[in-house]
């Protein structure tokens, strides 16, 4: 369904929010710091439905321990109380992780990658575009081997929208538009 449909029934499109966002946001990234905080902010305005798992609270409490733990444990419990689909790991998400892995080599993403197939949520907003864009090309291979798996995924493909990427995202979900970021 196009996100068109999608809004003229009143729902927003999916969008899973990586861990580096938060972590850009939070320690105020030269570079990224402000296009990131903008995205929270935008969550927290609903203009697109925010979904995250309980894999970026790991990567949240991991990244920021290494620089100061009162700051990941205070950034992990915000994350944790957010206003958004927070999706839990469990063993169907671990076993179809396995298969992306074998599949695409992509290790701690290929959770990240399970819980929006699984979820059915076709973009992630996020900043480690190397593994995506690998996952977005064998997207349609990666999609075969699963369904011979058992398992069922109602997307073609997931859009890989990056903080450069967003504002132009944002502007295309504001004037009812499907916004597909082809790299």
């Amino acid at each position: 369904m196009l996100l068109g449909s999608l809004r003229s029934l009143g729902m927003k499109i999916k969008a899973y929010i990586d861990t580096n966002i938060f972590i850009y946001a939070i320690l105020h990234h030269p570079v990224f710091g402000n296009i990131c905080s903008r995205i929270l902010r935008d969550m927290k305005k609903r203009v697109y439905e925010p979904c995250g798992s309980l894999m970026v609270a790991l990567e949240l409490l991991g990244s920021l321990s290494k620089i100061d733990p009162s700051v990941a444990r205070r950034a992990t419990e915000l994350y944790l109380a957010l206003d958004m689909t927070l999706i839990p790991l469990n063993v169907e998400i671990l076993n179809l992780a396995s298969i992306i892995n074998e599949t695409t080599n992509i290790k701690y993403d290929a959770v990240h990658a399970a819980v929006m197939m699984l979820n059915d949520i076709p973009v992630i907003i996020t900043n480690d575009v190397d593994d995506w864009l690998r996952l977005s090309r064998s997207y349609q291979r990666l999609l075969n081997r699963i369904i011979s798996e058992g398992y069922q995924v109602n997307f073609n493909r997931i859009d890989v929208i990056t903080p450069q990427d967003y504002t132009k995202w944002y502007e295309g979900l504001k004037n009812n538009l499907r916004y597909r970021c082809d790299k």
